[in-house]
Order: C-alpha cells, then structure tokens, then sequence
C-alpha cells in the first residue's frame, strides 16, 4: 500500500495538552500534544462522526463532543463505549519544528 509523508502543521502550533484540526486531502486528521509528544488520529468519532478535535483531551484520551465516546489518542483504541472499536491512527514525524503524518492511501 502506498504511503505519502504530508507536512500538516508546526509544532508551535501544537501546543502541549492541546489539541487541531488538519485536512490532508479531505482526510479529517486531528494532532493532540500529549506530554510533548504528537499523536495524529481521524477526526472522526466511529459513533456518529463528531469532530474529535472540538472534544476534551485529557492526559493521552480525547473525549467526543457530541456524545461522550473515549478514545485513546496513541491507539485509537476506543475506551468506553464500546470497549474494541478503533479510530485510524496515522504515524507522525517531526523535522526541523514541522509536523508530518503518514498516510497510507489504499
């Protein structure tokens, strides 16, 4: 499967505990700052697609905004409910204070 590596931010614009929205080519990516580290996952809730980066972000968790569905931001791995499912999470590489995420388009 192809991947591309797409600049989508600067770091200072990530700040630490925060989290923004990003478009890579009308894929809705969300960047959390998670003790200095950048995590990039889809927008997108699986419940009914509430925007994850209008949600609450705390500790390495970001809580939807629509109606309460947790997700882990490192894994995807959704935390309650319903325990299993997962949000897309994309790898992320920082060069020379720019944020780049991988994606793998199929």
């Amino acid at each position: 499967m192809p991947s591309e590596i797409v600049p989508v931010a600067g770091v200072e614009d990530v700040p630490v505990g925060r989290m923004v929205f990003v478009d890579v080519e009308g894929l809705p990516i969300a960047l959390a700052n998670v003790d200095d580290a950048i995590y990039a996952f889809s927008d997108s809730c699986r419940h009914e697609g509430g925007p994850l980066s209008s949600g609450v972000l705390i500790g390495d968790t970001v809580t939807c905004p629509w109606h309460g569905w947790i997700y882990n931001v490192r894994t995807g791995k959704s935390i309650v409910p319903p325990v299993g499912l997962r949000i897309a999470t994309y790898p992320v590489h920082i060069r020379q204070g720019v944020v780049y995420v991988e994606i793998s388009w199929s």
